[in-house]
């Protein structure tokens, strides 16, 4: 069997600002038909949101995890969205997150229908996580160019580390 991460790597992160449909959930809800990440991410694609959100650094869509209450154990914050500058004009749909410099361990997923890689990388990292710390401030994942197929895509995923 192929192992779901490719490569692993570390690397430190200026802050940036980031615009994104966003809900409250936790890991356990996501495990059942009350999980919001479906609902977030269909709604933004639906809607059409990143066209909605002006002064976008890149066309890379992130999905982001935030405002942890304390670990993989509690709840947290969900949005998917946009990496943006400053002085950007966004809907009454959306919210605005500071994500502040940090160490990440980035997971880059094997090649692969998106949904199942990405699910297969956060299994890896979830086993990764017993063993090392997670800071529970930003993680990420960077849809970008490799991302552009999502029946043969790659993602990174960026897990905030101390």
């Amino acid at each position: 069997m192929n192992e779901p991460v490719i490569e692993k790597r570390k690397v430190t992160l200026d802050g940036f600002s980031f615009v994104g449909r966003a809900a409250r959930t936790t890991n356990e809800a996501e495990m059942t038909e009350e999980g919001m990440i479906p609902k977030v991410n269909e709604y933004f694609f639906e809607n059409q949101l990143l066209e909605k959100i002006s002064h976008r650094k890149n066309n890379n869509i992130i999905a982001l995890y935030t405002n942890y209450e304390s670990d993989e154990k509690g709840s947290y914050e969900y949005a998917v969205g946009c990496e943006v500058g400053e002085d950007n004009i966004f809907s009454d749909e959306m919210k605005r997150f500071t994500i502040p410099e940090q160490k990440y361990i980035v997971f880059t997923t094997k090649k692969g229908p998106l949904n199942e890689v990405i699910l297969e990388a956060w299994q890896f990292i979830w086993n990764w996580s017993k063993d090392n710390k997670r800071a529970f401030t930003a993680d990420f994942e960077l849809y970008d160019e490799k991302s552009i197929d999502p029946q043969n895509g790659q993602a990174d995923i960026y897990i905030s580390v101390k």
